[in-house]
């Protein structure tokens, strides 16, 4: 494997890095302007405290807050346990250098961090062994997955999230053929616990597939006291900052009975990722019936249109493929090993926490795609290509025209929408005054 893997990136001259270099500049380019441009469709009244939860469960009033104004409570820091240092002077700076208001100098990060993404998703794939043409495709297929589509525009912090757990991979998938030095893997670990702790699992199980049980547990400490004495800084800096040993609330949101039970969590952990099902309209749960919630947790796999349908049948038989080719094959076996410790880890955690576990999508399909990916390694190859572009085609204009629909669900909200807009705005400052924050949300 090491010697393909080397192939692969090898230096044999200076027009392999050329052509890596350029596809990774045009994929960045074309990730940026897709994820600005979609991000742009959002309907700002997505961003205000009332329509909280509104977006598949999410918060994203609050992490646009924490992102940008310093003054706003960082209560989930328990959980995300360094987001607002990390977000919040990349944020700051770009306001100052451009004058831009919040939102946009928070959509600009996203497209950026995006790009980010499918760049090194594309790089991890190539260092495992795949071909220029293969990585290339599978970059596009995450473009088009339901995970990206909908949570790289708006908000939230999974997208970051996720880039911490690509790191990890990237970093695993690097180590196999070149020895990393201590302070890298330390780094990792950091990250991979500073935007969700949950994704930690990961950062640790990169490092003792790579070091020693006494080695790996001194990385592991390292990281654990870099990431408090951090959490410190952060708490001198934002307000309401919340200790990262803080779990006591988050135990009320286990075995939710909204999830619908462990097929559910099973489906949307596998299936949701990269074909979003169609959309249903539910029940606020913040006692506001003028802005119901959207959900997909008891959507049927491939609902919403006949290339949704068509779609979840060349993803399951892709993925069924790469899980096979991961099974069997001799090739990435440390790589192999974190992928599949991360999906059974987070599928774990999922099935006891978590209402809607389409929130989490873009944590998964850095794992589901790398499984499709060891396909191309073996002799399903031309199999799993001609899958992989035909889903980029199904799955792309499916989740497009959901997220569409989406995105219409906030703009049309017709009588009520107004109504709600007027009242809000004839309300005095002071009675809005932490009104956005005090429904704590119940996502790691």
């Amino acid at each position: 494997m090491k010697v393909r893997a080397m192939r692969a990136l090898s230096p044999v001259s200076i027009v392999t890095y050329r052509l890596d270099l350029i596809i990774i500049t045009l994929l960045a380019v074309l990730t940026s302007i897709i994820t600005y441009t979609s991000g742009q469709m959002i309907d700002p009244v997505l961003f205000q405290h009332f329509t909280e939860d509104v977006w598949f469960g999410s918060d994203i009033e609050r992490v646009i807050s924490n992102m940008s104004l310093r003054g706003a409570p960082n209560y989930r820091a328990k959980v995300h346990p360094l987001f607002t240092l990390l977000t919040f002077p990349i944020v700051k700076g770009v306001r100052l250098i451009t004058g831009m208001p919040p939102n946009t100098a928070v959509s600009l990060l996203l497209a950026g961090t995006t790009a980010l993404w499918v760049g090194l998703l594309y790089a991890t794939l190539r260092l495992m062994g795949c071909r220029r043409f293969d990585a290339a495709v599978f970059s596009v297929l995450a473009l088009s997955s339901a995970a990206l589509i909908f949570w790289t525009t708006v908000p939230e912090t999974y997208l970051f999230g996720s880039l911490s757990l690509l790191v990890c991979l990237f970093l695993v998938a690097l180590a196999q053929i070149k020895v990393l030095p201590v302070w890298s893997y330390i780094l990792m670990s950091i990250f991979s616990l500073s935007i969700t702790t949950t994704n930690w699992m990961v950062g640790i199980a990169a490092t003792v597939v790579n070091h020693s049980r006494k080695r790996a547990i001194a990385i592991t400490g390292t990281a654990l006291a870099i990431t408090l004495l951090l959490w410190g800084v952060q708490n001198r800096i934002f307000v309401s900052t919340t200790f990262i040993t803080d779990f006591a609330e988050e135990t009320n949101y286990l075995f939710p009975k909204t999830s619908g039970g462990p097929i559910r969590v099973f489906l949307g952990f596998f299936f949701h990722p990269m074909v979003v099902p169609s959309l249903q309209v539910i029940p606020s749960t913040r006692n506001q019936p003028e802005w119901p919630l959207l959900s997909v947790q008891h959507s049927l796999p491939g609902s919403g249109s006949l290339a949704g349908g068509i779609a979840i049948g060349l993803w399951v038989i892709l993925l069924g493929i790469g899980a096979i080719a991961c099974w069997t094959e001799r090739k990435n076996l440390k790589l192999r090993l974190v992928v599949g410790f991360g999906l059974l880890g987070q599928l774990a955690l999922h099935l006891v926490y978590g209402e809607e576990t389409f929130l989490y999508a873009i944590h998964l399909i850095p794992f589901l795609l790398i499984v499709c990916a060891m396909a191309t390694l073996t002799r399903w190859r031309s199999m799993a290509i001609g899958l992989a572009m035909l889903l980029i085609v199904f799955a792309g204009w499916h989740n497009h025209d959901q997220f569409f629909q989406a995105t219409e669900f906030l703009k049309n909200r017709g009588p009520l929408r107004q109504q709600t807009l007027e009242v809000r705005s004839s309300l005095p400052p002071a009675s809005l005054v932490g009104v956005g924050f005090q429904h704590s949300d119940i996502h790691s």
